[in-house]
């Protein structure tokens, strides 16, 4: 007989698998997972920066109709670099985020993306709703009443110091009175 041919009552393979289930119940019985680390007792886990509760522009019209709310839709593209940073930086900044949610529903919307979106029942791409309010430039935000009327856009980059007063500028109603410029100097005055 050869030796491969012995028998031992085990097939090899048996012995390997009771091996693992047992070293993952002495890792498990330890307070670990395999290739997972866990936070013990003093450990904190950095959290993700918040940003607002984006939505498509579809469902943001419904939204608006049903909240009073007014709409900023926040038009990028993924190779603009003043797109990401005000993502990273205007639109994850604490006093930004508090004044988007009390009066605004956000959008953010891809200006060269072909992802349809369902509105007035017609079919549009981004791509399209961005040739409609002739976004030419990036970021551009528009700003839109809760029935989905252009306000006005806002073209390039804000960082939150210029763009929490800007919100507060559209939510107000005061660019109907004077421009942006001249509600800077009124709130320095304050």
């Amino acid at each position: 007989m050869q030796p491969e041919e012995r028998c031992t009552g085990r097939r090899p393979g048996v012995a390997l698998a009771a091996f693992l289930v047992a070293i993952c119940c002495m890792a498990i019985g330890a307070g670990t997972t395999i290739g997972v680390p866990v936070a013990t007792a003093g450990e904190v886990n950095e959290k993700k920066p918040a940003e607002p509760d984006w939505q498509r522009l579809d469902k943001a019209l419904a939204l608006a109709k049903e909240s009073g709310k007014l709409i900023i839709v926040n038009f990028y593209t993924d190779w603009c670099p003043n797109c990401r940073r005000m993502n990273e930086k205007t639109y994850r900044d604490e006093v930004v985020l508090k004044q988007l949610s009390k009066s605004f529903i956000p959008v953010k919307l891809n200006a060269e993306s072909s992802r349809p979106l369902i509105i007035e029942g017609q079919t549009v791409t981004e791509y399209q709703v961005a040739l409609m309010f002739r976004v030419g430039s990036y970021p551009t935000t528009w700003f839109l009443t809760s029935e989905g009327r252009p306000l006005l856009p806002v073209k390039g980059y804000y960082g939150p110091d210029l763009f929490a007063p800007m919100l507060r500028f559209v939510e107000g109603g005061w660019y109907e009175k004077m421009d942006f410029d001249m509600y800077m100097e009124r709130e320095k005055k304050k």
